[in-house]
């Protein structure tokens, strides 16, 4: 379930790894429950969230037909997917 902390909304994220070393995020979970298919990404780099703070991967995924950042987070207590909130 999706957690809320500041202007991250930290989500339950469904992944594929290859056996090249690839991840791949397939569908999202966001704070109420609904779930949403990831139908393309197009891009994967680094960099960072200015508005939510935070830094990793950043995943340019087309989600409902809309284009979001999924930022995948890697920390000593567990690597974590967030979405930036507009509030």
């Amino acid at each position: 379930m999706a957690k809320r902390i500041g202007y991250k909304v930290y989500v339950d994220t469904i992944v594929r790894f290859s056996s090249e070393g690839q991840i791949r995020p397939l569908s999202i979970e966001w704070e109420d429950g609904r779930r949403y298919e990831i139908t393309r990404v197009k891009d994967c780099v680094p960099g960072a969230s200015r508005r939510a703070g935070g830094a990793g991967l950043v995943y340019t995924c087309i989600v409902d037909g809309k284009e979001v950042h999924l930022y995948f987070e890697d920390c000593p207590n567990g690597a974590k997917w967030f979405l930036e909130s507009k509030a």
